[in-house]
């Protein structure tokens, strides 16, 4: 007998609330796009589901096609969660001016309709934004207003989110210990609520504090436990970023080869799943790498090819940062030069 639609909504909110995106994305990817668009949370969910499996070019096309159906429902709680999930989906795929319209939208909507839940993760996501472009004091306050109201709610896995962010802004402002600080806030949270894939996503940038403070092999230990978490989650995006973290620790650490077999499979994973901003900040580390093993030919092709990404996706600061914090760390006799310096930055 076929399933109707009410218990195959309940099967699938009963998946996403497991997380248990692979199952949830088996359970709605044979339904028709017609029933997917006549009840529009199945197709929310089945396009988060995609998101998690590394299919962002069709959750993303899914997302659009359900904007006009959510939007004539008026702006309810769907409406909004898809918003959000089609900036997520459009910062992931490097369309970052893409993804701050949709996230201001997302913010206006929320706040009309006073839903402190969609305000938070909208300011905690334009947080992300103002971090990638240097716009510091814009990033601690956005970061800041969505703890607030994340405390006010009560709810962990945003808690959780939120300070991670801060926590990166603090690490990327040069303030390790106010750093570390919200990171271990962070991980309380997301071991509380049970967050496995906020876990990861913590222990990866905990991981690159560490290694910035010089211990190697806190940091390793600590990105492979990411690495484990994102690969046994089939999460291939988090693993990427997992295995960029652990080069990029292994490159400080001096060890070369290591570090370009981690690197290289952080590239590929971001080239197979269209991870713009995670191609260019894996190109610039193996730029660094390159530098580092005596090949400048190679460093300075890999140097113009990272810039070239990080212009196209609006993030010429971020990929200055990164360059900077890569060539800081370097060991004194593999040390390159930060962007500008060699007359090659944008």
């Amino acid at each position: 007998m076929a399933r109707t639609a009410v218990s195959l909504l309940e099967q699938a909110r009963a998946l996403q609330a497991g997380r248990d995106y692979p199952g949830l994305a088996a359970l709605l990817g044979p339904v028709p796009r017609a029933q997917l668009l006549l009840e529009p949370e199945l197709g929310v969910l089945l396009a988060e589901a995609w998101r998690r499996g590394g299919e962002r070019a069709r959750a993303l096309e899914l997302a659009g096609e359900l904007e006009p159906v959510c939007g004539r429902r008026g702006n309810d709680r769907l409406s909004r969660e898809r918003s959000n999930l089609e900036g997520i989906l459009l910062f992931e795929s490097g369309e970052l001016a893409g993804a701050e319209a949709e996230w201001r939208r997302l913010l206006d909507a929320s706040s009309r309709a006073g839903d402190e839940e969609f305000v938070a993760r909208a300011n905690q996501n334009l947080g992300i934004i103002y971090t990638l472009a240097g716009r510091w004091e814009e990033a601690l306050a956005s970061h800041e207003r969505a703890i607030v109201a994340y405390q006010r709610l009560g709810y962990l896995r945003g808690l959780a989110q939120a300070h991670n962010n801060l926590a990166i802004s603090y690490r990327e402002m040069g303030f390790p210990d106010e750093a570390d600080q919200a990171f271990r806030q962070a991980l309380a949270f997301a071991r509380t609520d049970g967050s496995e894939d906020e876990l990861g996503r913590i222990e990866q940038e905990w991981a690159l504090l560490t290694g910035m403070r010089g211990d190697a092999a806190l940091a390793s230990v600590t990105a492979e436990r990411s690495l484990r978490r994102f690969r046994s989650l089939g999460e291939p995006a988090g693993a990427g970023d997992a295995l960029r973290v652990l080069g990029v620790v292994a490159l400080w650490d001096g060890r070369l080869e290591p570090a370009r077999t981690r690197l290289e499979e952080a590239l590929r994973l971001a080239r197979e799943l269209h991870l713009r901003l995670l191609e260019a900040e894996t190109v610039e580390a193996l730029a660094a790498r390159a530098a580092a093993a005596g090949d400048e030919a190679a460093a300075d092709r890999l140097r113009l090819e990272g810039e070239t990404i990080f212009v196209e996706l609006g993030a010429s600061q971020w990929g200055s940062q990164i360059r900077r914090q890569l060539a800081a760390r370097m060991p004194a006799r593999t040390a390159v030069d930060p962007i500008g310096e060699r007359g090659d930055g944008p």
